[in-house]
């Protein structure tokens, strides 16, 4: 505007010194600068404090919490970046929970139960507590698949693992390891304390009626082991409990079975009911 107006007056024929035009001209510059300035920093101080968050979140995880303080494209802005890191939780959610679930029963799967326990193996060492893990097994799953299909070997699955969630503790950590093995680590629970819970787990799935088995009983073997949490790590405590499910196995089926600390097999259950 001052450069304007000295333009129109000029030509107006007003006598108006060149020295006077320069110095009009240089303050207006420096005022339409520091106008613009003024602007750009309102516009542009938006952007800066959502790319400060945006890298917050980048580095650390951090969900920002982005204000929408103006109608302009600048509040469109923080509106759409908002969105997409909603969006972005959302699916990593789903992500974490399709890598540490078992998508069939809900439960936790092997990765999930792996870290889980290294938790409590790390509990049990610093508290000096005892742990346990209960690994069961469905007897002759093969044949309910072969004979009913794999729907109903569906149902049956989605049947134990409500059993297991209805008759272990809620602190308790049960997964599916895969096919019909399933496992459950029993935080401070020693081998005297995890055998009824084993039994008790073993009746339940014994008494399961379901009708798409027209009459079939559903059993499953046992193996429970009391973990040297100083000396062993997971994989270490889950090859023990096999051990003592494969014996359970031999034996018969539809029973639970572990080593006591006098190194004798405890035994118990229904195998001579069970189908050969």
């Amino acid at each position: 505007m001052p450069i304007i107006s000295i333009v129109a007056y000029v030509a107006s024929g007003a006598n108006v010194s060149a020295r006077a035009i320069l110095a009009i001209t240089l303050l207006a510059t420096l005022a339409g600068t520091a106008f613009a300035f003024v602007v750009m920093r309102h516009l542009l101080l938006p952007v800066g404090e959502i790319a400060r968050n945006l890298r917050s979140y980048r580095l650390e995880g951090r969900i920002p919490r982005l204000i929408k303080a103006r109608d302009d494209d600048v509040g469109r802005l923080t509106d759409e970046v908002r969105a997409l890191i909603n969006a972005l939780e959302d699916k990593m959610t789903r992500l974490k929970r399709q890598a540490f679930s078992d998508m069939l029963t809900g439960l936790g799967n092997r990765r999930w139960l792996a870290e889980a326990v290294s938790v409590e193996i790390a509990r049990a060492r610093r508290e000096q507590r005892p742990l346990s893990v209960i690994v069961f097994d469905l007897d002759h799953f093969k044949r309910i698949n072969d004979d009913f299909g794999h729907d109903v070997g569906d149902e049956v699955l989605l049947a134990v693992a409500e059993t297991s969630k209805r008759v272990l503790r809620p602190y308790d950590l049960v997964a599916r390891l895969g096919g019909e093995e399933f496992c459950a680590f029993l935080p401070a629970t020693s081998l005297k304390e995890a055998l009824p819970i084993a039994e008790r787990l073993r009746e339940g799935i014994a008494s399961l009626q379901i009708d798409s088995l027209q009459g079939r009983r559903v059993t499953a073997s046992f193996g429970v082991h009391e973990a040297d949490v100083v000396r062993e790590q997971f994989k270490d405590m889950l090859r023990t409990a096999d051990q003592y499910l494969y014996q359970a196995k031999g034996a018969g089926r539809n029973q639970v079975q572990a080593l006591e600390a006098r190194r004798a097999v405890v035994q118990t259950g229904a195998a001579n009911q069970a189908e050969p």
